[in-house]
């Protein structure tokens, strides 16, 4: 069941409050990981499975998180997604060892496994199809928002205080978010769903169209994170980028993405999200290509990235509301393998990045990008098209 239209807007805030949540949460440690490896007496390499194991954790759950969705419904889980977030990060203020650390992200990434999913599925349950680009924009919105003003926010404390501090004031932040969407978030089951439990993602899989959008999804983000891990490093070491600017650079990214994903939502509610998410795969890829390649210039380089997160953006708003529309009667399983396929793009990425690195060095960074983008969109041409979307709502088999 659709809510009333009046209420869409006050529901759209509550779901970008999520969202704005599991964000802050997938980015927090990367500022304050060498204040921790410092408090803990544990090597920066070590203190990366605190990263790691949060994205598993997190990829692992959501495949849960899609049938449990269907059989209790969007605002329960959002709200124990937010718990168990809240009772992560009080704990990570005080974890007196990193194997606690280690523990306490596991235990936050569980609560992103239900937040992301339920977030998105719900984008789909409350908007039509022709605007539901606009709609995921604002989610992303609030999504980037955390990377440009939560992120350095939360640098700047762990620089003044320490990096408990971070988690302290986050964990505030939190209980006060469960608190609203405790209150606020409509009770109701808005998609009706089979509740066939893990069945579900079984049924989802075998539906071609679906594995294969998944899949192109799922490299969208991997070659994406195969050149971020490491693009603070590239910048400092190819073009001379002092460390203290390299926050501007993460900004960058984040107006971006910013940008492209609230003008990529609107220009798919205008031609359709197909066209949008083959342009954009293809226009990130090139510029990723570029910018390991021929970028001769720090400011050149720099538009680059602009370029890449920009496209970034539009292709994830666009996927995204595509997603919600292909399997309706299995929208919230379909959302949690997506949340589980970005988790585990991230481990991919990161990983293919680093194998490149040190097997080839900064300029082949961008190419292996480019390949995965190349490979993202041979899955995604032929088997994933919007006219049998539009056939499917209508009941109509394609």
């Amino acid at each position: 069941m659709t809510s009333p239209p009046q209420n869409r807007t006050f529901i759209l805030a509550l779901l970008c409050v999520a969202s704005f949540s599991a964000a802050f949460n997938n980015l927090i440690v990367s500022p304050i990981l060498p204040d921790i490896s410092d408090d803990l007496g544990v090597r920066v390499a070590v203190a990366g499975l605190l990263v790691t194991g949060y994205a598993i954790a997190g990829g692992v759950a959501a495949v849960a998180a899609g049938p449990l969705l269907e059989r209790v419904g969007r605002r329960r889980v959002v709200v124990t997604g937010m718990g168990l977030l809240t009772v992560a990060t009080v704990c990570s203020a005080f974890a007196p060892t990193f194997v606690a650390l280690v523990g306490c992200r596991v235990v936050a990434g569980l609560g992103v496994a239900c937040l992301t999913p339920a977030v998105f599925s719900a984008v789909g349950d409350y908007f039509e199809y022709h605007e539901r680009g606009r709609a995921m924009g604002w989610v992303i919105t609030a999504n980037t928002s955390a990377s440009i003003l939560g992120v350095p926010a939360g640098a700047v404390i762990s620089g003044v205080f320490s990096w408990r501090a971070t988690f302290v004031i986050l964990a505030v932040l939190l209980a006060l978010f469960t608190l609203l969407l405790w209150r606020k978030m409509p009770g109701e089951t808005p998609a009706g769903g089979q509740r066939e439990g893990m069945g579900a993602v079984v049924a989802a899989m075998r539906d071609r169209t679906v594995a294969m959008a998944l899949t192109s999804s799922f490299l969208a983000t991997a070659y994406w994170f195969c050149f971020v891990t490491y693009m603070g490093a590239y910048f400092h070491d190819e073009f001379g980028l002092p460390k203290w600017a390299l926050g501007g650079l993460t900004m960058t990214m984040g107006i971006g993405v910013l940008i492209g994903g609230n003008v990529g939502g609107r220009l798919a509610d205008r031609v359709g999200k197909r066209p949008i998410v083959l342009w954009t795969t293809a226009l990130s890829g090139t510029f990723l290509l570029l910018e390991t390649t021929l970028a001769p210039h720090i400011v050149v380089a720099g538009a680059f990235v602009f370029g890449f997160a920009a496209c970034g953006g539009a292709r994830f708003t666009g996927a995204q509301a595509q997603l919600t529309e292909l399997a309706p009667e299995r929208r919230s399983t379909v959302m949690a393998l997506s949340a589980a396929g970005q988790q585990f793009g991230i481990v991919a990425g990161s990983l293919t990045g680093s194998l490149v690195l040190t097997l080839g060095g900064y300029t082949w960074l961008g190419p292996a990008s480019f390949a995965m983008a190349v490979a993202s969109l041979a899955l995604y041409y032929p088997f994933v098209a919007e006219t049998a979307v539009v056939l499917r709502r209508a009941g109509v088999e394609a």
